[in-house]
């Protein structure tokens, strides 16, 4: 199989390259064997041994119209989230609420208080597995952070008390196996684990030191799976250990580097000039480049976090300008819905909540479609897809497109378009993907209904409608675009005539 990233092609150029294979005349113009020798553009590479492929040169594109949308659709791992409670108290109803809303997302903090000074229990890793599993059953998934205390106001946080770092390393350690077994329902996880609220200050145990910070971003780094970043509370860490942002590239590499692995949460966005100590620092000079740092760095590893109630009222930026201004500055991808109720009334009264719904994290949305019309078993479907990023930030993590084929009697066939990571595109992009991809030998003949979908990456839950992505596209009756809520999949409005 072969794909182009912004390739151009029309169905001409490829009944051309057809008979250029073939050397065909005009009598084989309606069918030419697709050998894929090397001056054939567009073809797949030959194969010693490999089957023939057969397809018909004279097979239009089916091109699909479609419709922009600015309904706020629910999508996974992006968008306002919805405070839970600790996932090993997750039950299979108490986030009932959180699916009647129209969310996708929660933040579930873990308390560890009880085991400050002794190993976690086999008991309570049982019940995290037990509440990822209701997560699962749901159609959620969650940021998870795990931490020492929970102080219930803003005056107890200086008695907090964390752990030593030897227990931190072990409980992380113990951690590790539930963090890897239950990585479809984890969009990602906030470091945790040192100071008050798990937010890297006010330490007991003098964990934020500079060398105590690194070996708990170590220990995290090898515990939560690399298909999942880490956030952490202050952009001066990552300035510190990561002086040039990260690059798409180091985000996408089948190894993603460190770096392109930790974003930011920043839990009182807006609230004060400096964040209430998010940006602070002695000089303004370097308050501002850590705020152009953060700015660079979520642009790959996207922002989250709360607003919180401000120190003084008069110097937070509350009004609609300020949120759409920075939420899309800083690649805002989730934000809690729960906290602080202050700013949401000023978004509700300036008439952009809606806005801010829709733009948190990515909204992709389809500019065009277009599809083989005829293609043979083990034949090659020629396919593009182009669209754009609508939201604030490229999504979190890895998911691909795939064209679905399906027959009156239900018979479905998945296609997954390869290359087609998401994460490619960043806000404010278009992108356009072209290929072809071989058809199964055994496809029976017939009329195919085609879809297109982008479901979550993990096999457990790539056949689940709650995960898939729901682009930003109308339904459209005339044309036949409709979304399928029971797939989780865009109907085109067009067939696949299987000879």
């Amino acid at each position: 199989m072969k794909h182009h990233c912004n390739r151009h092609w029309t169905a001409s150029v490829l009944i051309c390259a057809a008979l250029a294979a073939c050397g065909g005349s005009a009598e084989e113009e309606r069918a030419f064997v697709a050998s894929g020798g090397p001056d054939t553009p567009g073809a797949s590479p030959a194969v010693a041994g490999a089957p023939v492929y057969r397809a018909l040169s004279t097979a239009p594109l089916a091109e699909v119209s479609l419709a922009p949308s600015d309904v706020d659709f629910p999508n996974p791992e992006r968008g306002f989230y919805r405070f839970a409670t600790d996932p090993a108290r997750i039950t299979a109803t108490s986030l009932d609420y959180v699916v009647a809303d129209g969310q996708r997302l929660v933040y579930t903090p873990a308390d560890l208080s009880a085991y400050r000074t002794r190993d976690l229990p086999s008991s309570y890793l049982t019940k995290l597995n037990t509440g990822f599993a209701h997560l699962r059953k749901q159609g959620l998934k969650a940021v998870v952070r795990f931490a020492y205390n929970y102080p219930s106001s803003e005056a107890d946080y200086l008695n907090a008390q964390d752990a030593t770092l030897s227990r931190v390393k072990r409980h992380i350690a113990q951690l590790q196996p539930v963090l890897q077994a239950n990585a479809d329902v984890i969009a990602l996880v906030q470091g945790g684990f040192i100071g008050a609220w798990g937010e890297w200050h006010t330490s007991s145990n003098k964990l934020t030191s500079p060398a105590n910070k690194i070996a708990v971003r170590d220990a995290l780094l090898q515990a939560v799976p690399a298909s999942r970043q880490i956030h952490l509370r202050y952009p001066r860490d990552l300035a510190t250990w990561y002086p040039v942002p990260p690059t798409v590239a180091q985000l996408l590499a089948p190894s993603p580097t460190a770096a392109a692995r930790i974003g930011q949460h920043n839990d009182c966005f807006l609230a004060s000039p400096d964040d209430v100590g998010t940006y602070w620092s002695a000089s303004p000079a370097e308050s501002a480049a850590l705020r152009t740092y953060a700015q660079q760095a979520s642009a790959v590893t996207g922002t989250g976090g709360e607003t919180c109630a401000p120190p003084v009222a008069a110097q937070a930026r509350m009004a609609c300008e300020d949120i759409l201004r920075e939420g899309a500055a800083y690649h805002m991808t989730y934000l809690n819905r729960d906290y602080y109720a202050g700013f949401f009334a000023q978004w509700q009264a300036g008439g952009c909540m809606a806005e801010v719904s829709r733009k948190l994290g990515y909204r992709m949305q389809l500019q065009a479609v277009a599809h083989s019309a005829v293609a043979a078993p083990g034949g090659l479907l020629a396919w593009r897809v182009s669209l754009s990023n609508e939201g604030w930030a490229r999504p979190m993590n890895a998911r691909g497109l795939a064209l679905y084929l399906a027959r009156s009697d239900n018979t479905t066939v998945a296609l997954p378009l390869p290359g087609t990571d998401l994460r490619q595109l960043g806000p404010r992009e278009s992108l356009q993907w072209s290929g072809e991809v071989p058809l199964p030998a055994t496809l029976p003949p017939g009329s195919y209904r085609v879809f297109l979908g982008a479901p979550d990456a993990s096999q457990a839950l790539s056949t689940m409608p709650a995960y898939a992505l729901r682009f930003a596209n109308a339904d459209t009756a005339i044309t036949g675009v409709q979304w399928d809520a029971q797939s989780g999949r865009l109907a085109l409005g067009t067939t696949l005539q299987v000879p």
